[in-house]
């Protein structure tokens, strides 16, 4: 059994890199907002630009399918890991690119 720091330790590790993944998907939000704000005043995307806002939607939607269960469904916080694992065995990649 671990000693009561050592776990503590762990739980803050494991939130400070959560926040950090978390801060990446925003900026990454934030650089495709940027990229369809110059689209929408006419001005033509590179093959890179188009790639970072694909992503991007498909992030959003992970997020939003994974955020949304999670607060609405009684024990989802058990379900969660189980779908999550069961989806990488079949290949299925449910995580947003940052939490990867």
């Amino acid at each position: 059994m671990k000693a009561p720091l050592e776990v503590w330790v762990e739980v803050k590790e494991s939130i400070k890199d959560f926040l950090h993944k978390a801060s990446n998907e925003v900026d990454e939000t934030k650089e495709a907002g940027k990229i369809l704000k110059k689209y929408s005043h006419g001005h033509p995307l590179s093959e890179k630009e188009k790639a970072l806002i694909k992503q991007q939607v498909f992030d959003i939607l992970k997020s939003v399918g994974i955020g949304i269960p999670f607060v609405l469904v009684p024990g989802a916080s058990i379900l969660l890991p189980i779908l999550i694992s069961v989806a990488k065995k079949h290949k299925i990649n449910l995580m947003p690119s940052s939490f990867r």
